[in-house]
């Protein structure tokens, strides 16, 4: 947990974070509030990134929808990890050893609301984006229609946050190396410059999600769940 407590306080962000979710999930209006904004946040964002793309010559409309969209997934993955592997090593969890105390069923703590409700505006703004430009991608779309529906169910009865947690922080944790390589391969594509810098930093992004995937995914996920559901 040291790991993770120390990343937070190295940025500044650790106290703040902890009293603003105490803040933010007291009770329901502001609850209600924290998920507007946050949802309004991924949207702006998605928004803000087609716009920049667009100014910068990109004509092909679904490239630059997802453009969009995969640079909101790259904000969104890269601080749930952060805040999802806190959250974990907070209450007890590490990669190969637990304490006693880390129980999947406890109370969800406000922090773990708080990562939860960030979650889940990030999954209704990229739904917006899946149901309006992107129907066919069915899988993705019930994959965060699940992933919603488990967490307010989560939020709803008071526990379960830290299953959300593990199950986030381990499919999320690979995704910053999968957008950077989505978002410079399309940018590649639709600009025509294939230069060996280009080809570099594919190879570089291809290597690591690769190597995370196996890591993460192939090898460390599943007995890193059984282990603790055992």
């Amino acid at each position: 947990g040291a790991m993770s407590g120390c990343v937070l306080r190295e940025l500044g962000v650790e106290a703040d974070w902890v009293a603003f979710s105490r803040e933010w999930t007291k009770d329901a209006l502001s609850m209600a509030v924290l998920a507007l904004v946050f949802f309004l946040f991924f949207y702006s964002w998605n928004q803000m990134a087609c716009a920049i793309f667009r100014a910068n010559g990109f004509k092909n409309k679904k490239v630059v929808l997802e453009l969009g969209s995969c640079s909101s997934s790259l904000i969104h993955c890269t601080v749930v990890s952060v805040l999802t592997y806190y959250e974990l090593c907070s209450q007890g969890w590490g990669l190969f050893s637990s304490s006693e105390a880390f129980d999947l069923g406890s109370a969800n703590t406000p922090t773990g609301i708080a990562t939860m409700f960030f979650c889940i505006s990030y999954m209704l703004a990229d739904l917006v984006y899946l149901h309006r430009f992107s129907p066919g991608d069915k899988q993705y779309i019930v994959h965060h229609w699940a992933t919603v529906v488990y967490m307010a169910l989560c939020i709803w009865i008071g526990r379960g946050h830290l299953s959300t947690m593990l199950c986030i922080f381990l499919g999320e944790v690979t995704g910053p190396i999968n957008n950077g390589m989505v978002i410079s391969n399309l940018i590649v594509t639709e600009t025509g410059v294939h230069t060996k810098a280009a080809g570099r930093a594919n190879f570089f992004f291809a290597s690591c999600l690769w190597t995370g995937f196996l890591l993460i995914r192939v090898l460390y996920a599943p007995w890193g769940v059984c282990w603790v559901l055992g």
